[in-house]
């Protein structure tokens, strides 16, 4: 993955975390074109983001960051700090 897109998932991570914790925030538009850009240069070529529709918008930032964290280790750097777990 390119070093620009990488920066680009890394600045709006927080993005993915809303996602995940099941709902999606309003995002401006050029962010969103932009994470269709990257979605359709590495997932899949032939994809529309509906923009106005939410449930398209947080399945398309989640397999896209679910794309990028498959990645081999080599092509990316990580962005998820892993907790460590508490003994005890």
């Amino acid at each position: 993955m390119e070093l620009e897109h990488r920066e680009f998932l890394k600045e709006h991570y927080n993005n993915y975390e809303t996602a995940v914790s099941g709902f999606i925030r309003d995002i401006d538009a050029s962010i969103l074109r932009r994470y269709e850009d990257i979605y359709k240069k590495y997932v899949d070529a032939g994809f529309i983001l509906t923009i106005w529709c939410g449930a398209c918008r947080m399945d398309l930032i989640l397999r896209l960051y679910r794309y990028y964290e498959s990645l081999p280790i080599e092509n990316i750097e990580p962005i998820i700090k892993t907790k460590k777990k508490k003994n005890g």
